[in-house]
């Protein structure tokens, strides 16, 4: 009897170990092809931009239903991969001493008309604290968490708020929403669980927010806790350590909204995506060259002889060459000031560090024109 027991406790650790490697293995591919996965899609959205201004008035409403289409897949896509990368283990959190007010307030500005729209009061507290985090990593954390609440809340009222005490922060997003029953409280945080969805309505999101927010917080060691009470609201609460204050700043200066004749040049092997982001950079008036790898865009510069205002290139490239050493190469002919931006379909640190080493602007694919747009106005701010 006892060896039966053996046996069979022996046979079931195998077959866990075996289902482990198995989702494991899933992941890392996943990763991996991520890149692959994510090419398609963003010239999609680029071209879905570049047709607005073509399209008769009387095809405008069917091409704002195929935004939204591609909206909801874009959604999709990054929800499976972020999770995958986290399972595969290939996300390096970059800890810095950020204020929080640069995370919340950003957030509370960009969700405050969705709030609107919906009748909702979104409350952002005044937050002065300092913390020590992956600034990205905890954004997505807290925005996860507003975009829940958003989902969940027909009247009333959804709240950020930060609680110093000895040593964290602690940072809530609080809604006057459904609340969540006892019984849902631990599977909220399992893909695809959501309470109250059954017919699996989009507008309620895809189940994956709050898994990636449990994996994150697993990741940067920031407990992540909820209390609810059903019909009344729900509360989440992210732990965050405390971190050393920066001296002030100077006030940015207010934002470039258009390309007005810069140069840009663009480097991306995939021929679809060049296209696309070439059409969308004309459109906002800048000059373009664009080119497949670094070697054409060297040769091609040296034959205009002009000096490039920004370089964006994609990371991955053919030949086992990557955007940063297209980007350094053309600095050290036209001077280290250039700005340059890397665009990637890869959210492993490899392409973080890299970027970050040369002090380079990283853009996570597939973005929208918009995105995009906003992240060179911030990045060209000072060049007016």
């Amino acid at each position: 009897m006892e060896d039966a027991l053996r046996h069979t406790r022996d046979e079931a650790e195998r077959a866990r170990d075996k289902a482990e490697q198995a989702t494991l293995a899933k992941s890392k591919f996943l990763a991996a092809a991520s890149h692959d996965l994510r090419q398609p899609l963003q010239s999609l959205l680029l071209f879905l931009d570049v047709l607005k201004p073509h399209v008769a008035p009387g095809g405008q409403e069917p091409l704002k239903h195929l935004g939204r289409g591609l909206d909801a897949l874009r959604d999709l896509l990054d929800g499976l991969l972020d999770i995958s990368h986290l399972d595969a283990g290939v996300v390096q959190p970059i800890i810095d001493d950020f204020p929080v007010s640069d995370l919340v307030d950003p957030i509370g500005a960009a969700y405050a008309p969705l709030a609107a729209a919906k009748g909702l009061e979104l409350r952002i507290a005044r937050c002065v604290a300092t913390v020590h985090s992956d600034r990205t990593l905890l954004s997505r954390m807290v925005r996860n968490l507003v975009e829940n609440a958003l989902r969940y809340t027909e009247a009333g009222r959804i709240a950020i708020a930060c609680h110093e005490t000895a040593a964290h922060l602690r940072i809530e997003v609080g809604d006057t929403g459904i609340g969540i029953p006892p019984e849902h409280l631990e599977w909220i945080w399992q893909e695809f669980h959501q309470v109250g969805n059954p017919e699996r309505d989009r507008n309620r999101g895809l189940g994956l927010g709050l898994s990636i927010v449990r994996r994150l917080s697993q990741l940067l060691d920031h407990p992540v806790r909820v209390r609810s009470t059903p019909g009344v609201g729900s509360v989440f609460s992210i732990e965050v350590p405390l971190g050393e204050a920066a001296p002030a700043q100077a006030p940015a200066s207010p934002p470039v909204t258009t390309g007005n004749g810069r140069f840009a040049v663009l480097v991306d092997d995939d021929a679809i995506v060049l296209l696309g982001l070439s059409a969308t950079f004309r459109g906002w008036g800048y000059e373009v060259l664009a080119a497949g790898s670094t070697d054409q865009a060297l040769a091609r510069l040296q034959e205009g002889g002009r000096r490039p205002d920004i370089i964006v290139a994609d990371y991955r490239l053919r030949e086992g060459r990557c955007g940063t050493e297209a980007i350094l190469r053309v600095r050290e002919t036209y001077g280290s000031d250039v700005p340059g931006v890397v665009l990637t379909g890869e959210t492993g640190s490899e392409v973080q560090h890299d970027a970050v080493r040369h002090g380079f602007y990283v853009i996570h694919k597939p973005v929208t024109p918009r995105q995009l747009g906003e992240a060179l106005e911030r990045l060209l701010a000072g060049d007016r």
